[in-house]
């Protein structure tokens, strides 16, 4: 059986990862640049065990925009509808790691919108067969992206699309937490799949317990609430059930695109009809890889070993 398209609606920029362990970016001393944008990595993932994936967008017409268009293309992501667009500058962000792993960002041309213009694509995107289209919260910073997220969300529902959201919260990035957690909640409320992890399903719903937050995200209007959890794995919580999945061993080098690794692998999942359970235990083992190397998608497995995690 062949599997269903998959789109992903987002952001490509620039992550300087200074690659040794900091307590606070201005220790860093150098920077390598990596590709990084959460819906560019997903894509990337997704393209692992998918030959049909798709990222909308743009990025500046400039060096670093190109640099990341021929990464992508060279991932397998389909490019037709990602923009280079004259007169603007590709967003970068400076990234720290600390000692257990986990990164810290520091946005820059957030201003600069790229994503405002996929708008012009939309139609296309969603004529023909359907498929998953995969949406986050770096397309709802500007209100013009923002209307575009959501017309995305409700072409795609209306065509029989599943809608997958990874909220990928940079509350750095909002002006005020109300704000994020509105904004957030919903487009939560318009997908099928919500995959985040319980340090996010926390911000979003004050509740005290992982549980408790799944099943306040849930009444949302979900149909499944994917929490992940780190070392100790993830729980899918659906009306019926709460099912844990238990995490894959880990030595921890770099988190950095650990959660958009397990988005792309649930995306990839989906389009082709595989139970939740199965495909999470396949997205627990990506993730535990990779965290293990520097970078956001440096740690994927290869084509071949990702065809045997997901294999029906």
């Amino acid at each position: 059986m062949s599997s269903k398209r998959i789109v992903c609606l987002g952001e490509a920029l620039v992550d300087f990862v200074c690659e040794r362990p900091v307590s606070a970016l201005g220790e860093a001393d150098f920077f390598v640049p990596r590709q990084g944008g959460s819906l560019a990595n997903i894509a990337v993932a997704a393209a692992r065990f998918s030959g049909r994936v798709e990222l909308i967008g743009g990025v500046g017409d400039d060096e670093w925009g190109r640099w990341l268009l021929s990464r992508l293309e060279a991932a397998g992501v389909g490019t037709t509808r990602f923009d280079l667009l004259p007169g603007v500058h590709t967003s970068h962000a400076f990234v720290s790691v600390d000692e257990r792993g986990e990164p810290a960002f520091a946005f820059y041309g957030d201003k600069m919108r790229p994503s405002a213009q996929a708008g012009v694509h939309l139609e296309a995107t969603f004529s023909g067969d359907d498929g998953v289209l995969v949406v986050g919260s770096d397309t709802l910073l500007g209100q013009d992206e923002r209307e575009v997220t959501m017309r995305a969300v409700a072409l795609a529902r209306e065509r029989g699309w599943a809608v997958l959201c990874d909220p990928n919260l940079r509350p750095n990035r909002w002006d005020s937490r109300e704000e994020m957690v509105e904004t957030i909640s919903t487009l939560v409320a318009s997908a099928d799949v919500v995959k985040l992890n319980v340090g996010e399903a926390f911000e979003l719903t004050s509740m005290i317990s992982a549980e408790a937050a799944g099943e306040a995200l849930l009444r949302l209007g979900p149909r499944a609430v994917i929490v992940t959890r780190g070392a100790d794995g993830a729980f899918i919580q659906t009306a019926r059930a709460v099912t844990p999945i238990d995490g894959a061993p880990a030595e921890v080098v770099d988190a950095t695109g650990a959660g958009d690794s397990v988005c792309g692998v649930i995306a990839a999942g989906m389009a082709r009809w595989l139970p939740l359970d199965e495909i999470v235990t396949a997205a627990m083992k990506v993730a535990a890889s990779v965290v293990g190397v520097w970078g956001a998608t440096e740690g994927l497995p290869s084509r071949e070993a990702a065809s045997k995690l997901l294999a029906p």
